[in-house]
């Protein structure tokens, strides 16, 4: 699937009619997306685009970012998908920025904005003489940028090369058995790019829902049967669904990833969206590393996955030796040395957990979320409970939104307090949630803090040291 982009192009000549691109009030052919790539590829290069700059695109459309997306790739000008509010905040320098309406509010000529407009998107009446520029070509070109989710509220840029971005696009393919697979926009990370282009490759439907009220009633009203989500998608569906009623029997099966999947969530999405859950671990920078099914997963807390054929993961010391099997330490990865690649470097992103001499990956929490002390013990194996008690609060308690902190009560032999900051939680009551939680094995002294909202960084990553901030703000108010 290194070739993904030419298997994309094969399928818009292959199966014209066949849909491509779902949407709740509109259906996109492979025969129309193809045309669409070939007139906004000539569009483009007609503007006469250094090959070595980079584009960004802002639209906020999925099928049209998408197309346009495509579009650069085949006459091989470097992109980056982003939203206006990242004007400023990428670190790099911009060659061109292709937007819709609602982008040409924030970017002006002088930031080289080019308008797509709707005939962009119209198959051409005659194709011009001029060849197009070639494809990209050779795999250590880098050929796209994108956003990962990290942890901070700034974006963090990741360089693709040709064939690091086959090979993650790769590691998402699993689509053979399935008619419609639904995901819901996120195209600016680099999660949700692969997996739309990875649907389209293997020459499958894929749908964007807009948000989890639209992906409910699509799943309804298409019969879905896959579902991609991240962890905090997937949180928003469960709600949905509970709070709707709907009966999703046409659902086989769903992908969750981005995130640790708490029992609280699994257990939630088994009864409300499907059975057939499973869970993935992933880089921004490899793709899909590691897999289990939610069935595993419960029954031994921590699991996320069985490491990939091709990958390697291995859990490291802060000095930076290697962990021996099945001791914990800050969790790396890296694509299997080959005698056409040589040997990579080991990828770090602040996981930690270990690595069973079977290859079973075992993730306790990012080292930004929890206490330092529950990373460094090698004896505590649990995983941090914060996660587990903001999806518990969210679902059970239909909080609008919820995170936790466990901190220290301040004296000795007193047990630690569980602090859960909510949005929009009337009903919940603090000791019936202590007893909930004891009863999962967690046990401290749970208080409640009503917020007006969570802080949140880029896709959605609670921002601990702010969230502390903004706890002791409202207990001294």
């Amino acid at each position: 699937m290194h070739d993904w982009f030419d298997h994309i192009l094969y399928a818009t000549r292959a199966q014209p009619e066949a849909s491509a691109i779902l949407m709740e009030d509109r259906v996109i052919t492979y025969g129309m997306l193809g045309d669409a790539i070939t007139s906004c590829a000539y569009r483009i290069a007609a503007r006469a685009l250094n090959p070595e700059g980079l584009v960004a695109v802002c639209i906020d459309n999925p099928v049209r970012h998408m197309t346009v997306s495509l579009a650069l790739f085949r006459i091989g000008v470097r992109a980056i998908s982003i939203e206006p509010e990242h004007k400023g905040k990428i670190g790099l320098t911009l060659a061109a920025v292709l937007g819709d309406a609602a982008a040409a509010t924030v970017f002006s000529p002088n930031d080289g904005f080019i308008e797509v407009t709707d005939d962009w998107y119209a198959a051409m009446s005659a194709v011009p003489a001029h060849a197009l520029p070639p494809a990209f070509a050779g795999e250590r070109r880098i050929c796209r940028h994108s956003l990962t989710s990290g942890s901070t509220g700034a974006p963090k840029v990741l360089d693709h090369s040709v064939g690091a971005l086959g090979r993650s696009i790769c590691s998402t393919v699993g689509f053979s058995k399935c008619g419609l697979v639904l995901c819901m926009p996120g195209l600016s990370s680099v999660f949700g790019f692969r997996i739309a282009c990875g649907v389209l490759a293997s020459r499958k439907t894929l749908c964007f829902a807009e948000s989890p009220y639209q992906a409910i009633r699509m799943i309804e009203l298409f019969g879905i049967d896959m579902l991609y989500a991240a962890t905090e998608q997937l949180v928003a569906l469960v709600r949905v669904a509970r709070k709707t009623g709907a009966q999703l029997g046409c659902l086989r099966t769903t992908v969750v990833a981005g995130g640790i999947p708490t029992r609280a969530l699994l257990e939630g999405a088994a009864v409300h969206l499907c059975k057939n859950i499973a869970c993935r671990y992933g880089t921004s920078e490899l793709g899909v590393l590691a897999e289990a099914p939610a069935s595993k997963v419960l029954e031994r807390p921590g699991l996320i996955g069985f490491v990939f054929p091709g990958f390697e993961m291995a859990a490291f010391r802060e000095d930076g030796t290697p962990c021996a099997a099945d001791e914990m330490g800050f969790v790396r990865a890296r694509v299997k040395a080959n005698p056409d690649r040589g040997e990579d470097p080991w990828t770090d992103h602040g996981d930690v957990g270990w690595i069973s001499a079977g290859g079973e990956v075992f993730v306790v929490g990012r080292l930004a979320d929890t206490r330092p002390a529950d990373f460094t013990s090698a004896v505590s194996r649990e995983v941090s409970p914060v996660y587990e008690i903001e999806h518990l609060v969210r679902l059970e308690w239909d909080a609008v939104d919820a995170a936790a902190l466990v901190v220290d009560a301040g004296e000795p032999n007193r047990e630690v307090e569980i602090w859960i900051a909510t949005v929009d939680c009337e009903d919940a009551d603090p000791q019936k949630l202590q007893q909930i939680l004891r009863r999962r094995g967690i046990a401290g002294a749970v208080r409640l803090f009503a917020v007006a909202a969570i802080p949140r960084g880029y896709a959605g990553k609670i921002q601990r040291p702010e969230l502390q901030a903004l706890i002791h703000a409202t207990r001294n108010a």
